[in-house]
């Protein structure tokens, strides 16, 4: 059986990474990024890149999960905007 801490865990990561599925979508569809802030992104791009780490060295599963997919999913975002800056 899942212990419920680490299954509250894994709701509230599965919520916050889907939460940036549809803006990903979106920008890599239309490739328009002029509402999106280059620092924003950034900020929290490198914010996810952290969590990841430290997911991996306190050795939680959820928080490992969310900051990957929110790495790969903010990255695209980053990408994105540097590459398409005045669309």
């Amino acid at each position: 059986m899942l212990n419920p801490t680490i299954a509250i865990g894994l709701i509230a990561s599965l919520l916050v990474t889907v939460a940036y599925i549809p803006e990903a979508i979106r920008t890599v569809r239309t490739r328009h990024t002029r509402d999106i802030s280059l620092s924003w992104v950034a900020i929290l791009d490198a914010g996810q890149i952290l969590y990841l780490v430290y997911g991996f060295l306190i050795a939680s599963l959820p928080i490992m999960l969310s900051s990957g997919f929110g790495v790969l999913l903010t990255s695209i975002l980053v990408s994105y905007k540097l590459r398409y800056k005045n669309r």
